[in-house]
């Protein structure tokens, strides 16, 4: 039967191939049930596929008109620029965080885990309290993750310019609103 199909093809195969499917009545379920309707699809496809591209144009101009607002905001405000993070050791940071928030059938609890780092109880974790989680409670040693890397990403977190991190900039980190890696 194939090599009978593959004789008969014409010179445009995906229209005899679609044709033979509607022959088949495959396309039934998705509410294809002519060359025209797949037409439409096809066009609407493509449609998507050009708004999803400018998006993706408008969300990177975003972020480097984002990645400008803050560097001017560091420097009227006299912080230092941060120096920047390799995306290999922000996503073990993240790893790390994700893993020693982990609570068993519940899933991921980032207000626990930030309730346990918070020693002060404060409400947010000084750059000391940031990095004696990541060397104690995610053991992650100074050979992975050195204290001026720590430093780097206590100012990358912080996205209030307060010296401090709170728990939305923790969770916003976590979701990739933060840094992208």
């Amino acid at each position: 039967m194939v090599m009978s199909l593959l004789m008969a093809c014409p010179e445009d195969p995906p229209e005899f191939m679609l044709r033979w499917l509607l022959e088949q009545e495959m396309f039934d379920r998705a509410g294809i049930n002519s060359l025209e309707d797949a037409a439409r699809e096809q066009a609407e496809i493509e449609r998507l596929r050009k708004e999803v591209s400018s998006l993706k144009r408008q969300r990177a101009q975003m972020k480097a008109h984002l990645a400008q607002v803050v560097a001017e905001e560091r420097k009227r405000r006299g912080l230092p620029t941060p120096p920047s993070l390799d995306s290999k050791t922000v996503q073990k940071i993240k790893n790390c965080i994700l893993r020693a928030a982990y609570a068993g059938f519940q899933g991921v609890d980032l207000a626990l885990l930030f309730r346990r780092l918070d020693k002060d109880r404060s409400g947010e974790l000084e750059i000391n309290e940031v990095k004696a989680a990541l060397r104690r409670v995610l053991r992650i040693p100074p050979s992975a993750v050195p204290d001026h890397q720590i430093h780097a990403f206590c100012a990358i977190v912080d996205t209030d310019f307060s010296g401090t991190v709170d728990i939305q900039e923790l969770v916003s980190f976590i979701q990739g609103e933060g840094y992208d890696s």
